[in-house]
């Protein structure tokens, strides 16, 4: 059988640290947070270095958005949204059950990103999908994510 090196499971692996789980779910809450109280957080250095909204521009405000119910606007700003806060659900539970189940969630993850080569499929679709908004919707595009 053939493998391919891009379903070599790079994400759900690192979790087995309780440090970076803890320290992801942190840095994604603070974000939020500080989103949610009008605190500009993390301007896009893409954006402001190159005047093109990056992959994730708009992932913050479509995911606090998502989280307020409003799912309509939230993919308006991105699609990626749900996946996103899906992902974030995930790294928490890592995160933050008891070790015994926690170690074995995460096996359970390794397993399903090697089996299905899901990072590599949602990172090609981010790619795809932030390249047909520059190409076809640029300037709506841009006008979004400055608000």
């Amino acid at each position: 059988m053939l493998a391919w090196k891009f379903f070599d499971p790079v994400v759900f692996p690192s979790l087995r640290e309780r440090k970076v789980a803890l320290t992801l779910l942190c840095v994604a809450t603070l974000l939020l947070g500080l989103f949610a109280m009008g605190i500009p957080a993390w301007p896009c250095p893409f954006f402001h270095a190159l005047g093109i909204p990056c992959p994730g521009c708009g992932l913050t405000r479509a995911t606090f958005l998502l989280l307020h119910g409003n799912v309509r606007a939230s993919l308006t700003y991105h699609a990626f949204a749900p996946v996103f806060l899906l992902g974030f659900s995930l790294i928490g539970a890592a995160g933050l059950l008891p070790e015994k189940s926690r170690l074995s969630f995460i096996e359970k993850l390794v397993v399903f990103e090697r089996r299905t080569g899901i990072v590599f499929i949602l990172l090609a679709g981010l790619i795809l999908y932030w390249l047909a908004r520059l190409l076809f919707l640029n300037s709506s595009f841009v006008q979004l994510i400055r608000g």
